[in-house]
């Protein structure tokens, strides 16, 4: 059977239109085989964008010219090189997940987000290419409408609530956000263009970012709970992003701002909410297993 062609995309090689269009409608065709995205959020909206600072997007096409599959790479904050990877379902045990694979920087931590019996493949895939498991991030969740309920959100009085106003808080968060996420690989370096991104995107409310801040200086942001809900329409809200700045913790804001984001997701009349943990954030499996999150499922990243 002959191999795939790859061809890289880079600031070289820019990424198309054409060719990011092909490569989101070949992801979702993975989803609805595997029911699972094959592509996170970051590398979805790269491909969106057709981004080529820092990232290269692989290209694999059949015989017949056809994108047969699809790989993305892109340096993390602690130069780690992470990436995901997705094979059409009609072109796949034809090599190209190996093609693509080969091609990809060494060193690299591949992520797979698949659950189910896709989850087993990808994980068969990973360990006939040398890759072990070396990262574990956990989708949890809860009902919005029944199970154990969560306290009232308490805050000391040296604080006030508000929502993001766009146009005001913009780099305030940002800066929040990097000090909050300053070790993590991927979080902590969100710059303005990746704000910018999700803000257009169609599930975006500034109503549903809320902030606590200093109740003498409300442009000073001591933690922030970025709720979302994707599709708008949709039944099942996010804790999409929390953060605490470093100098206020200890003083219970995380706890109160995740409250406050499941009391805002419930006044919208959800069914459920699920996020997304790093299986090593202890302190924050322990405050959302508190809270009454349960495991969904786990995706994995994969290294040699």
């Amino acid at each position: 059977m002959p191999s795939p062609t790859v061809a890289l995309r880079d600031a070289t090689t820019p990424l198309t239109a054409d060719e990011a269009a092909a490569v989101l409608a070949l992801a979702a065709d993975a989803a609805a085989d595997d029911g699972s995205q094959p592509l996170s959020e970051q590398f979805r909206l790269s491909v969106q964008a057709r981004d080529d600072s820092g990232v290269q997007h692989l290209l694999a096409t059949g015989t017949d010219g056809s994108l047969a599959g699809y790989a993305q790479s892109r340096a993390a904050a602690d130069g780690a090189v992470s990436a995901e990877l997705v094979v059409a379902p009609g072109a796949r045990r034809r090599g190209v997940g190996t093609a693509l694979l080969e091609r990809l920087p060494d060193g690299i931590r591949l992520w797979s987000h698949a659950s189910g019996a896709a989850a087993d493949v990808a994980t068969a895939f990973a360990a006939a290419n040398g890759l072990e498991p070396v990262r574990s991030l956990h989708v949890m969740g809860r009902s919005l409408r029944s199970g154990p309920s969560w306290p009232a959100p308490t805050l000391p009085p040296a604080y006030a609530v508000r929502s993001f106003e766009p146009g005001r808080d913009e780099d305030a968060w940002l800066a929040l956000n990097a000090a909050a996420f300053a070790s993590h690989p991927e979080q902590g370096s969100w710059t303005r263009a990746d704000l910018d991104l999700r803000t257009a995107e169609p599930w975006w409310d500034p109503a549903g970012l809320i902030l606590v801040v200093d109740a003498e200086n409300p442009d000073v942001l001591a933690a922030s709970h970025w709720t979302k809900v994707d599709p708008p329409e949709g039944r099942v809200g996010e804790v999409y992003v929390v953060a605490v700045s470093p100098d206020r913790q200890g003083q219970g804001l995380g706890r109160a701002v995740t409250v406050l984001g499941l009391d805002h997701l419930r006044s919208l009349g959800l069914d459920r909410v699920e996020l997304y943990v790093d299986e090593d954030n202890v302190a924050a499996v322990r405050t959302y297993t508190a809270l009454g999150f349960e495991d969904v499922e786990v995706h994995r990243q994969f290294a040699r």
